[in-house]
């Protein structure tokens, strides 16, 4: 099971511009970050700067990751 760690907090942009979502790496292997991208929450190996799956909620992502990364 994979393990996510917080790199970046959640932000509060002002009035008017809403919020952006925190963002995490997979612990153990910091180079995979997750990320929400518009609607959709991201993949991202920082390394070979790819995207590597996507999918519209966070524990979507990681199921998928599961598969892909181990």
């Amino acid at each position: 099971m994979l393990k996510l760690k917080k790199i970046k907090a959640t932000e509060w942009n002002g009035n008017g511009f809403g919020e952006t979502s925190a963002d995490w790496c997979i612990k153990g292997q910091e180079h995979i970050h997750v990320f929400k991208l518009g609607m959709a929450w991201v993949a991202k190996d920082t390394f070979s700067d790819r995207l590597i799956c996507k999918a519209y909620s966070r524990s979507d992502l990681i199921e998928v990751l599961e598969v892909k990364v181990a």
